[in-house]
């Protein structure tokens, strides 16, 4: 009977060693779940703040086309109306009952647009305040091939890091 009871310990002990090297594994598989979890945690912040400096990259180019196309449209509707204000000069007494019509029309249609457009010297702060801008961004990208950051030369010339960002790569292909 004493052979039962040790042989019964020994596959007891047998039994428990078996339960505990299981229970190791286990622990290190949940070791190895996290420590992947916490890589794929910081990978997924990092790209999440590129994202969100790219949306912000984004958002400072469309406010930057969109003020491009206003002054487009304002100098536009500028032109349009020196034009009609020159006289026509020449020979062209046949189309003058077409363009009484046409101009007719056009009036009636440009009279609720008059409203939007700027006098003359509003335009002219407005291609000042644009030359000044091209000025601002070329020297951003002289100060970048000098060697300075992005935020050092945001900093000195007042503007902020994306409006420097896009200054240097806009304008920067424009002089390669």
């Amino acid at each position: 009977m004493d052979a039962y009871v040790i042989l019964f310990i020994f596959f007891g002990l047998i039994l428990i060693l078996w339960v505990l090297k299981w229970l190791r594994k286990d622990i290190e598989r949940g070791e190895k779940v996290l420590y992947e979890s916490e890589k794929a945690q910081k990978t997924l912040s990092q790209l999440l703040n590129e994202a969100i400096e790219t949306i912000e990259e984004l958002d400072s180019f469309g406010e930057y086309i969109i003020e491009r196309i206003e002054n487009k449209v304002k100098w536009a509707k500028s032109e349009i109306l020196d034009i009609e204000a020159l006289p026509v000069k020449g020979n062209t007494e046949h189309l003058k009952t077409e363009e009484k019509v046409e101009k007719t029309a056009e009036i009636k249609s440009c009279a609720g647009k008059e409203d939007y457009i700027e006098p003359g010297k509003d335009m002219q702060k407005d291609i000042n305040k644009k030359r000044s801008k091209e000025e601002l961004y070329k020297k951003a990208v002289e100060l970048y091939k000098q060697g300075f950051t992005v935020e050092e030369i945001a900093s000195s010339l007042n503007i902020g890091k994306g409006e420097a960002k896009l200054a240097i790569r806009i304008v920067g292909r424009e002089n390669i």
